[in-house]
């Protein structure tokens, strides 16, 4: 069992001091700095619309300035590790977008834009309508409903809730990856007579996508890291055996510059796949020293 080295740290925290987005710089300072939340919130501006949503490229691979359901999600993602009442603001202003922009044929909403095909992006990000695996971005979006309760009505969570269940339980095809993550973010979040609910049918959905051993992952795919985040998570034992592995091979896997880099591209759009290049370098550099705090793996 290795630990990311205190040389190995520094070169991290000089990464994203001085390349990284000022978003992910602010929210490493909050995070292992004891920095301010507001400059977090100050950050977050550049990334929100006159609609309220967030876009302008606020997840790399997208580069468009519209507002998505997919940029919203995220900015709420950030929001959730901020300990501050004045982030209320902009948690409301995320929620009266998507009350703005939800689909009642649905149930949900378009994890994108139409206008995403007008901007450099990842092949995956093309248009193409409602998405066929409904829970991404969808369950995620109930588990921030449910995080702010004060701030949504109860009648349309319920009846959110009892779609979002439906879905999982007869109609997902429990196989899409990124279908599972939003899940497990709505598991978070939700009381717990519904995780009750819903952890057998999680547990089929772990079962078919994560890839445990790790010999058999090809190319991109789930582990074990992006679904326990911490010893404290509630599948921790089930990947207890290989996450010191993980872990080491995480460490080991850091480059030079101190950052981690993506293990993808778009084979298009060459410059600006340079730019969201750096940025994900950024975003995966924070989140990888999140998980290497969580699990004492820092040597400081």
């Amino acid at each position: 069992m290795s630990n990311l080295s205190e040389e190995q740290f520094n070169k991290a925290k000089d990464f994203l001091l001085n390349r990284a987005r000022g978003l992910e710089r602010s929210m490493f300072l909050y995070e292992f700095e004891n920095g301010d939340a507001d400059a977090v919130l100050t950050a977050f501006k550049s990334y929100q619309n006159s609609d309220r949503g967030f876009g302008n490229a606020l997840e790399p691979d997208l580069r468009c300035k519209e507002s998505s359901a997919l940029a919203t999600t995220i900015a709420l993602q950030y929001l959730s590790r901020i300990h501050s009442s004045n982030k209320v603001e902009l948690v409301q202003d995320c929620f009266k977008y998507l009350q703005h922009t939800y689909d009642e044929t649905n149930n949900g909403w378009e994890i994108i834009t139409a206008a995403a095909d007008q901007a450099p992006r990842a092949i995956w990000w093309n248009y193409s309508g409602f998405q066929e695996h409904w829970g991404n971005p969808n369950a995620e979006i109930v588990g921030y409903y449910y995080e702010y309760p004060d701030l949504i009505d109860p009648v349309f969570l319920q009846t959110l809730t009892e779609y979002c269940l439906d879905h999982l339980k007869n109609k997902s095809s429990l196989s899409e990856m990124h279908e599972l993550f939003c899940y497990i973010r709505l598991l978070d979040r939700i009381p717990n007579e519904l995780q009750t609910t819903l952890a057998p049918h999680i547990e089929l959905f772990l079962n078919n996508c994560v890839i445990k051993n790790p010999s058999e992952r090809n190319g991109y795919c789930a582990v074990p890291l992006q679904i326990v985040d911490s010893p404290a998570s509630r599948y921790y034992d089930m990947y207890s055996d290989v996450l010191p592995c993980d872990l080491d091979t995480l460490i080991q896997t850091q480059n030079e510059d101190g950052a981690w880099a993506p293990n993808w591209s778009w084979g298009r759009y060459e410059t600006e796949w340079e730019v969201a290049k750096e940025e994900w370098k950024g975003l995966l550099t924070l989140n990888n020293l999140r998980t290497l705090k969580a699990f004492n793996r820092i040597s400081r």
